[in-house]
């Protein structure tokens, strides 16, 4: 569990910080509307990816830590 969290915030906090890069737009078109990624200022982009992370389910994160990271790992 801590090895997902940890991937998926490193990934999304990268993709809100460097917008311009052609994978964080293809990370950032992923979040629900509800999380404003494009905020002004870096504390909101951060807040934004932790508030989505924080509603995620158990199998959504689990679903988008192997996508993000190309590997498998046990199902739950």
């Amino acid at each position: 569990g801590n090895r997902i969290i940890n991937l998926l915030l490193n990934k999304l906090i990268e993709a809100v910080m460097h917008p311009e890069r052609n994978y964080s737009q293809l990370l950032l078109n992923k979040f629900p509307q509800q999380y404003d990624v494009h905020a002004p200022t870096l504390f909101e982009k951060i807040q934004a990816v932790l508030d989505h992370i924080s509603a995620m389910t158990d199998i959504y994160a689990l679903n988008l830590y192997r996508q993000l990271d190309g590997i498998s790992i046990p199902t739950v």
